[in-house]
């Protein structure tokens, strides 16, 4: 099938081996940018390329996934002749669509970013953003569409063939087609030749469309924006969206315990007299605390007790984190929002502009498998006010 089989817990070690026929994309990619013959090579050198972002690309690619048929297939698989000349840009786009990738051009090199369940990368809050705050948008119903008629090329009849999603009788598609009329969206499954790949690929657009159709855009300074970039996925907390602050910097700390600023405007959960978070059956509101580290990563950690500003932690992070680092607090009834960049734009020498995508993590599961998608409350202004009093 030309699937690329990796060791479980295979690291990449910067070398390449000998070319083979494959047909995993991300390595027809890698392949299309090197070669001298029929692709760039001759400007485009591996010195221009992030190679571990190819193979990452290529390990999530080749990974198993159910067939339909009840056997299972390559997540994603490339089956094409390119058979006449094409714009590079063009070409390059087409192999990225086939498995989810985004091509960057940033710092001198070429990478890819996959959308694929990613943990966040890094925090954001009115603390580290500018005085604008934060800016959404979103798209027009007229821009939705309630089926998507995917075509691919069946290897068994040697004809192009279609997989049609949202026209089911289905309580989420019927409901879908009520609120949007038939309105069909008919799609080129580019180098497919799998009829699943072809529903995976028409479920992933269909997810889109409905669930991550929102565009937060917002300004930050230049220690946050040199380290955050196109793929990363983002935690927010905006009190504006949310109803309370749960969001500032780190005023001191240690490997347990975190001093926060602002304690008295920021919400956390409800405390008993002795200020130990409450336990028991009954509570679900259990609040954790999430930290950008010196060493680059985002760790989380449960709060067990507040006083003066002090948070105590269930467990000791791998290093204390610095002075001034951002944090946001979530828990089980208000979690925070999550983005995925998708552009990162220098506006002059201090200020970058970021735009993020929203980012669904059950998404994947729900595509390749139907699960349902787990709930998340991200606000508290949409829950009933409590009745007047006298």
């Amino acid at each position: 099938t030309g699937r690329i089989i990796y060791p479980d817990g295979y690291i990449f070690n910067g070398v390449m081996g000998a070319a083979v026929w494959t047909s995993c994309p991300a390595m027809i990619l890698l392949d299309l940018l090197t070669n001298s013959r029929y692709g760039l090579g001759d400007h485009i050198s591996e010195s221009n390329l992030d190679l571990f972002s190819f193979v990452a690309a290529s390990i999530y690619s080749n990974k198993v996934v159910d067939d339909g048929q009840g056997g299972t297939e390559a997540r994603f698989s490339c089956n094409v002749n390119i058979q006449s000349p094409k714009e590079a840009f063009d070409a390059i786009n087409d192999l990225s669509g086939c498995m989810r990738c985004m091509p960057i051009w940033s710092a001198g090199a070429v990478s890819i970013a996959q959308d694929k369940e990613t943990d966040p990368s890094y925090l954001f809050n009115l603390a580290n953003v500018s005085e604008d705050g934060f800016s959404y948008s979103g798209s027009s119903l007229k821009q939705r569409h309630s089926i998507i008629s995917v075509s691919y090329f069946n290897m068994d009849s040697k004809e192009v063939d279609f997989e049609t999603v949202g026209d089911t009788q289905s309580v989420a598609d019927v409901a879908r087609r009520q609120k949007l009329g038939t309105v069909i969206k008919k799609v080129k499954a580019f180098a497919c030749t799998s009829r699943n790949q072809a529903a995976r690929l028409g479920r992933a657009i269909m997810f889109s469309e409905e669930h991550e159709s929102e565009v937060c855009t917002f300004n930050t300074s230049i220690d946050s924006g040199i380290l955050v970039r196109p793929g990363s996925v983002i935690e927010i907390n905006d009190p504006v969206r949310t109803g309370t602050r749960r969001g500032g910097r780190v005023v001191s700390a240690t490997t347990t315990s975190i001093t926060i600023d602002a304690e008295s405007q920021t919400s956390l959960t409800t405390l008993d007299s002795d200020g130990n978070i409450n336990s028991g059956p009954n509570v679900t509101n259990k609040p954790t605390i999430s930290v950008l580290m010196p060493t680059g990563v985002v760790e989380t950690r449960t709060i067990t007790a507040a006083s003066s500003g002090v948070l105590t932690l269930d467990s000791a992070l791998s290093v204390a984190p610095n002075v001034n680092t951002p944090f946001v607090i979530s828990s089980n009834t208000l979690q925070t929002q999550l983005f995925r960049v998708i552009q990162v734009e220098e506006k002059d020498e201090v200020n970058y502009q970021i735009t993020a995508l929203t980012y669904v993590p059950g998404k994947y599961n729900f595509i390749e498998n139907g699960d349902p998608l787990p709930t998340r409350t991200i606000s508290l202004l949409n829950q009933v006010a409590p009745s007047p009093r006298a």
